[in-house]
């Protein structure tokens, strides 16, 4: 967000000589502007305005606290064509009230012959709002005025301002950091390089800032001073080094993050492994996760570089992996396995070592646990016999400590007092879980009647194991447990019932319906119904696009891949406090919705960067040359990534790249 942006707003309140002026001539106009009811100060007001010698009665009504009556002035004020009326427009572009400020640009723009019109539909571009802005720019082309004019100034005025407030107060200068980085100048990373070095700047937040201005900038010749930071600066300063490594994405530091990954604290080293992850795509990168993977201790760092090796489909063998289950690091191990593509041929072997460490005997619970699920995973039938018969011992074991022995349990296996009933949950879960994906003989007998377990993390294993059964009892039993009232089972339940496709559809639907209604819930849902693929999801969908589920909403409509998906999304763009915006022009551009591309250019003049770039982004795929004038004004953004976007988009164009400017 641009830093420092102050918008015009009018008082909540007319103020006592407002007031005055307002009754003086309401008295002298024997009308009803002083009325207490706006609907009626605003019908005078359209009355009365016939032309300058009605200017004092519109001056007084374009300050009135009511929208409506300020609309009333805009509109009459249009029909005064000199400059007085142009000054009062000028002054109503930044309107907190979209309307007023779109009927004062309207009025404005039909006054071509007015010299200060012009004047004031440029200098109110940068600070006006999403809707302002918008009128301002059709206004300034309605009048031959190129955007790209008030582009230039509002850029002007953001450097000027974050120059200013970078070596203005303390407080303000992180920020200002990070916004002067993101202006892309090359005069910006000398700004900033001097104050990423905490030998030199003791002030940690500045440093911070600078290191992520850096990254935003997009010089690769900040990547050494980055790495310095990451390798010698401390916790705070080392995570800002790995997110701006991140955001400058030169795969050369792989090798930096790679060792703060293995080598730093818990959070340093996962902000490394993330940042390692948001690389982009190059052999060096997926090296690098794989080593990281390979070498730490921590099962998160692990999971999450193995997950980025997967997603980038790299090579990451198994073997010295499961080398390690059994031996020190094993929930590391455990961890990177449940995560990388594992080759039938490799299967057995896995199976092989994870399956003693199912027993206490050989393995801490945490370990326990990863085990029966790496067991449900590489589905080796030969294992089923030792998961069940540790499930039966764990479930022993729990129903003994509420006093209710299960029937037929053996004294012997009721000794053991359980001392964490939680901590046996998650591992009777696990096994349940794994039974189910090994579908293991009487795998569904042993999970049925479990599926009302007092504790939510054995009820969450159960829906996973009847998820992988998937008969018609274990399908009912899943969709049932949509209604839990646990949230952790819910969510279990959601992407299993998602994973039945179209025959899942109506059960997220009937959820949806009823409560209760969490965001983390709604999100879930959303990403179900879109996993479905089904056409008949599109309404409930659309309806989730209106709260904090949205970003989640049009993602899921995105994978729809349906033609009726992009009536919704581009509905979503015309409102004026939309949610998850950038996530819906993405959307609409992953759908090929050409006739949206009207209303995602609309958004080329949003006053947020990322809807900007977002935008262009999707114009760029949608080939859409309506926008190319547009598209070509925002190559004077002051954000470089909106210039890139911009010039991206234009060489996808029909007519090819723009040509150089003069």
């Amino acid at each position: 967000m641009r830093a420092g942006l102050e918008r015009v707003q009018h008082p909540g309140r007319m103020t006592r000589a407002v007031a005055l002026s307002l009754a003086l001539v309401a008295c002298a106009c024997r009308g009803d502007l002083d009325s207490a009811d706006p609907g009626r100060r605003a019908d005078a007001v359209r009355a009365r305005s016939r032309g300058t010698r009605d200017l004092a009665v519109l001056l007084v009504a374009s300050r009135d606290p009511a929208p409506e009556v300020r609309r009333a002035a805009a509109e009459a004020l249009a029909r005064v064509p000199d400059a007085a009326g142009a000054e009062a427009l000028g002054g109503l572009l930044l309107d907190p009230d979209a309307a007023v400020a779109e009927t004062a640009a309207r009025g404005l723009a039909a006054m071509p012959s007015v010299p200060r019109a012009r004047a004031d539909l440029l200098a109110a571009y940068g600070a006006a709002g999403p809707a302002g802005r918008r009128a301002i720019a059709e206004a300034l082309e309605a009048t031959g005025v190129a955007l790209r004019e008030a582009v230039e100034r509002e850029a002007r005025a953001e450097w000027e301002r974050n120059v200013t407030a970078l070596a203005g107060d303390a407080a303000a200068r992180p920020g200002a950091a990070e916004e002067v980085g993101a202006s892309a100048r090359a005069e910006a990373v000398q700004r900033l390089l001097p104050l990423v070095d905490p030998n030199r700047n003791r002030d940690a937040a500045l440093v911070a800032g600078a290191a992520r201005g850096l990254g935003e900038a997009g010089d690769w010749s900040a990547r050494r001073h980055l790495e310095a930071l990451l390798a010698d600066g401390g916790a705070p300063l080392a995570e800002a080094a790995a997110s701006a490594l991140a955001r400058l994405g030169d795969p050369a530091a792989a090798d930096a993050l790679a060792a703060a990954a293995t080598g730093a604290p818990g959070r340093v080293a996962r902000a490394a492994v993330d940042a390692l992850a948001a690389l982009p795509s190059a052999p060096e990168v997926a090296i690098a996760l794989c080593t990281v993977a390979a070498r730490t201790a921590d099962p998160d760092v692990a999971a999450r570089a193995a997950r980025g090796v997967a997603a980038r489909e790299g090579e990451c063998p198994e073997r010295p992996f499961v080398a390690r289950l059994g031996r020190a690091g094993s929930e590391a191990a455990f961890a990177a396995l449940a995560e990388l593509p594992i080759a039938p041929a490799a299967a057995q072997a896995v199976a092989e070592r994870a399956a003693p460490l199912l027993e206490p005997s050989r393995a801490d619970p945490a370990v326990r646990v990863a085990a029966a699920r790496l067991l449900g995973r590489v589905r080796v039938a030969a294992t089923a016999p030792a998961v069940l018969r540790r499930a039966a011992a764990v479930a022993a074991r729990l129903s003994a400590a509420r006093g209710a022995p299960p029937p037929g349990a053996q004294p012997a296996s009721l000794q053991t007092r359980v001392v964490d009933p939680e901590r046996e949950a998650a591992e009777l879960g696990a096994l349940l879980a794994a039974a189910g994906r090994l579908r293991a003989d009487g795998a569904e007998a042993l999970l049925l009647p479990a599926a009302n377990d007092p504790l939510p993390a054995v009820r969450a294993g159960v829906v996973e194991g009847l998820a992988a059964l998937a008969t018609p009892a274990a399908v009912a039993a899943v969709e049932g447990a949509l209604a839990d009232p646990d949230l952790g089972v819910r969510l279990v339940a959601a992407d299993a019932v998602g994973r039945e496709g179209t025959r899942g559809a109506a059960a997220l639907v009937r959820a949806l319906g009823g409560a209760p209604r969490e965001p983390e819930w709604l999100a879930a849902i959303a990403r179900a119904l879109g996993d479905t693929g089904s056409p008949e999801v599109v309404a409930p969908l659309a309806a989730l696009l209106d709260g904090p589920a949205a970003p989640d909403a049009a993602a899921a409509l995105a994978r729809l891949a349906t033609p009726a998906a992009a009536a919704p999304l581009a509905a979503l763009l015309d409102r004026a406090e939309a949610p998850a915006r950038v996530e819906a022009i993405d959307a609409l551009a992953q759908l090929g919705a050409r006739d949206a591309a009207p209303a995602i250019a609309a958004q080329l003049t949003y006053d947020r960067p990322d809807v900007r770039a977002a935008a262009a982004r999707a114009l760029g795929k949608l080939r859409y040359e309506g926008a190319s004038a547009r598209l070509e004004a925002l190559r004077s953004d002051y954000y470089g990534g909106v210039r890139r976007a911009a010039v991206e988009a234009l060489a996808k164009l029909p007519a090819g790249a723009s040509k150089a400017r003069p």
